[in-house]
């Protein structure tokens, strides 16, 4: 390796924003609780505009939030915080609670989302359905961290994927 790069090496590595392993769980958690409060408000602003009844949208909503969440963020999350725990430093970066590539694929999501609001590409009940699913399956996955964290033991991995 030449001098120049391992100098600048040395440079990331001194001003890396590194935490312990065990934040990464309560900063996931945030992220994905404020991900979920925010699309929380959406669902209060979209599911009263529905052409039925506020109670099946809400009841539309708890089902939706039930298959989402099983089949895709409980998942997710899972294999997040396997992620967090099997890292090797000990103080890893403030962001690698994600791999870049879930950085993109949020990015992407979150434009969609954003896309979809402002041009109306759902019908309004059905966003406010799917507002109220997405938010809770968010939520959960936030809990799931919060309680990674909580009962995260650095000297004992393999709880995790009992667990877990």
């Amino acid at each position: 390796m030449s001098e120049v790069s391992h100098g600048i090496k040395d440079i990331l590595i001194r001003f890396k924003p590194g935490v312990p392993r065990q934040w990464l769980f309560f900063i996931a958690a945030f992220a994905w609780g404020f991900a979920a409060f925010r699309v929380l408000m959406l669902a209060t602003v979209f599911a009263p505009l529905a052409p039925i009844p506020l109670w099946e949208v809400i009841i539309s909503g708890i089902i939706g939030f039930a298959v989402f969440f099983n089949f895709v963020f409980l998942k997710v999350s899972r294999k997040y915080i396997r992620r967090i725990v099997c890292l090797k430093q000990e103080n890893p970066c403030f962001f690698s609670f994600f791999g870049w590539k879930s950085y993109l694929l949020i990015a992407l999501m979150s434009s969609l989302g954003i896309l979809s609001a402002r041009f109306h590409l759902l019908p309004l009940f059905l966003q406010g359905i799917f507002y109220i699913a997405l938010g809770f399956s968010l939520l959960m996955s936030a809990m799931m961290f919060l309680n990674a964290g909580i009962f995260y033991n650095k000297h004992r991995p393999d709880d995790f994927d009992q667990a877990v």
